[in-house]
Parts: structure tokens; C-alpha cells; sequence
């Protein structure tokens, strides 16, 4: 087995904590809690320098970035990717924006799936140039929608894109849908250097957002069953996103001592 993946938090967590405590006090925050790294959801006008300093002033790395798809077009690949890598990280996930098509489309979704195909591929390819990679991010209707063979837009993506465009799956959202997050690392392997780790309820209004209490009545992530298929297949961080508790640390908090602990920390 590979080393145990480490816990990252996505800042997309507590993004109006970090409009009142600003991005310096919430990266010491997330240390303090215990997080070894964070991903990043948006910079809030920080140059890269200052994000770089901020970081290794805590003790954190940063194992990724989420960036809406128009960030890996043309021109702004580059600007991305090298910003990115002043930073000090080289993964840049796109967790929805625009990966689906807009109203200017005039083709079938059937055309849209290859079109968005051999975009992620074509940027991975330049990404490469640059040290970087690209991957996708999933919520539930990337299982749901479907081609007109039945085909789901996950399994149509991942199957038609090379191994060098990552998979971040989100557990969550996986299991929201009805699937099994261990099975999507079984079919297509070795893509996935991070994780989201988010629990089962989101559209519950008493689901609090903390890892491992599903919302009632809901099956929730199967844990112990997911963590060593996950460093078999080599993930290297799980990412905690918790959609509840924005404006404090009310969720990450009891989200990293939950998963230190599965992870045997």
C-alpha cells in the first residue's frame, strides 16, 4: 500500500470566515486545527508571492487550486499555470464551471462531450509545459446526465480522456448520486491525487456538514471501507469540503479530528 494520504482543507469551506478574518489568520487557523494542507477555491487579491509566504509561515502546502474551465482556454492557461506555480502547486481542478454546455450551444450533448474531451486533454497536454496538471471535479449530475447510448457524463469523460487528465472525486457527491466511490478508483486507477472528502445530505436543511454523520436516513461515505482503496490507488490528500458552516470553523474543525482519526493519525 502507499503512505497514508494526508488532509488538506478547501478554503471553499469557510469563504466568509475568510472575508472577515482575511486569508492570513484563516491559513494559521487551518493549521492550528491540525490541516497539513489546503486547496485553494480563489485568491482574494494576494499575489502569488504573498500566498507562497503566507503558506510556509504556517506550515502548509497547497495541493491544488479549483478554477472554472475558461482558466484552462487559450491564453489563460499559461497566466494559470504559471501563477500557480509561484505559488508553490501544480494542480489546477475544475469542479463544474462551464463543463457543462451554455446556451450558445447549438450542438447535442453527445457533441459537447466530445468537445469537452478533448479540451481537458488538449490542456493537459499544454498544462504539462507548464509542471502543471489539470484534472475534473465531480457533483452528483455528472453521474446523472447522459448520452444518448446511456453512457454517463463520468464514465464518457474518464474513459475519453487520457490518464494524465487527474479525477478529483468528490466522495459525497459520488455517494449522493447512489455510487461507490471505491469502484470509480477501480475503473480508472492511478488518476487521482486528491480527494474531496465531504459527507452524504447536502440538500438536507438540518445536514450540518461534518464528515461522518450522514444526514438522517441518508447512507453515508463508508470510510474505512474507502481509505485504503484510495492510498492503494495512490490519492495523496484528502481534501475536506464541508458545504455548511461558511462563516466559522464550526464543521472543519470536527472534520479533521473525524478523519485524523479513520486515518489513524
Amino acid at each position: 500500500m502507499n503512505a497514508k494520504p494526508k488532509i488538506a482543507l478547501q478554503l471553499y469551506s469557510i469563504h466568509n470566515y475568510t472575508d472577515s478574518a482575511g486569508l492570513a489568520r484563516t491559513l494559521a487557523d487551518a493549521a492550528k486545527i491540525g490541516y497539513r494542507g489546503v486547496e485553494f477555491a480563489g485568491y482574494r487579491g494576494h499575489s502569488a508571492a504573498e500566498i507562497r509566504t503566507m503558506l510556509a509561515d504556517n506550515g502548509l502546502v497547497a495541493c491544488g487550486t479549483h478554477v472554472g474551465r475558461a482558466a484552462l482556454a487559450g491564453d489563460e492557461l499559461a497566466k494559470s499555470c504559471e501563477f500557480c506555480r509561484e505559488c508553490g502547486f501544480d494542480l489546477l481542478v475544475c469542479p463544474g464551471g462551464g463543463n457543462l454546455p451554455g446556451d450558445d450551444w447549438t450542438g447535442s450533448f453527445d457533441d459537447w462531450m466530445k468537445f469537452v474531451t478533448d479540451f481537458y486533454a488538449k490542456a493537459a497536454e499544454r498544462a504539462a509545459a507548464f509542471g502543471c496538471r489539470v484534472g475534473l471535479h465531480n457533483h452528483a449530475w455528472e453521474f446523472e446526465r447522459r448520452l444518448s447510448d446511456g453512457t454517463s457524463y463520468w464514465d464518457y469523460f474518464f474513459s475519453n480522456t487520457p490518464p494524465n487528465v487527474c479525477m478529483e472525486q468528490d466522495v459525497g457527491w459520488t455517494t449522493f448520486a447512489g455510487f461507490d466511490p471505491c469502484e470509480q478508483f477501480a475503473k480508472y486507477p492511478g488518476r487521482s491525487p486528491t480527494l474531496h472528502a465531504k459527507e452524504n445530505g447536502m440538500d438536507e436543511p438540518g445536514f450540518d456538514g461534518i464528515l461522518g454523520r450522514p444526514a438522517p436516513g441518508r447512507r453515508g461515505v463508508d470510510w474505512r471501507k474507502l481509505i485504503p482503496v484510495a492510498a492503494e490507488d495512490g490519492v495523496e490528500w484528502f481534501v475536506v469540503e464541508c458545504e455548511r458552516h461558511f462563516d466559522s470553523l464550526d464543521a472543519v474543525a470536527p472534520s479533521f479530528a473525524f478523519l485524523s482519526e479513520m486515518l489513524g493519525r
